[in-house]
């Protein structure tokens, strides 16, 4: 996980060598994720994470060109959950993500509204942070744990920045953030199967400043 921040970083500041102008700016939003079915010979089950709240931070470059770029670190509070049957079983937990992505720009930045579009990756881990019980409902299909696991991260989505003068910035944005499921936090039940990547969507508002 180390050496992937480094090379991140690496790749950022090199990038950053040739760029004329830059940005720093924060926000918050919404984090959205779809579930998964657990498979189990007694059945199905959802397996994923509650709707919970996003903040991120992020630094960037942009030239007079239409391509840009930034690197940013989000925190995200989503609870583990388990559903099916109408029996529910939750767990308190939160992830961090750190990941380098270029922005396409749709006009120059003369312009006051600037859209774009973005594609990155970096990496992201899921921390599941509550109290383990000798009983948890459903773990039949899974269990929710206490532990860590560090995912690949791909980072795609679309945006607008909105000039404010003096170099401040409003940005909306909606981002598609995907990684492989992390069963060592979700753990299958012996028997059942969880497979395919997790889909987390993170609508965002926040503001930036250019440097």
């Amino acid at each position: 996980m180390q050496q992937l921040v480094r090379v991140i970083c690496v790749f950022a500041a090199a990038t950053s060598l040739f760029a004329q102008r830059g940005e720093v700016g924060g926000g918050g939003g919404g984090s959205i994720f779809m579930s998964k079915t657990v498979t189990a010979p007694g059945g199905t089950a959802d397996a994923g994470f509650q709707q919970g709240f996003a903040v991120a931070g992020w630094i960037g470059h942009y030239s007079g060109t239409n391509i840009g770029g930034e690197i940013r670190y989000m925190f995200q509070r989503n609870d583990l959950k388990l559903a099916a049957g109408g029996t529910k079983a939750t767990f308190t937990g939160h992830s961090h993500a750190i990941h380098y992505d270029v922005l396409v720009y749709g006009t120059s930045s003369e312009y006051r509204l600037r859209p774009y579009v973005i594609v990155g990756g970096g990496i992201k881990g899921y921390f599941g942070t509550g109290r383990e019980a000798a009983f948890q409902p459903l773990s039949n299909f899974a269990l929710l744990t206490r532990t860590r696991q560090w995912q690949p991260l791909v980072s795609g989505g679309a945006g607008v920045k909105v000039a404010m003068g003096s170099g401040a910035m409003v940005r909306v944005e909606f981002r598609d953030y995907v990684t492989p499921f992390p069963k060592d936090v979700i753990t299958p039940a012996p028997g059942a199967k969880i497979s395919g990547w997790l889909h987390n969507f993170v609508p965002l508002v926040g503001i930036s400043w250019t440097f």
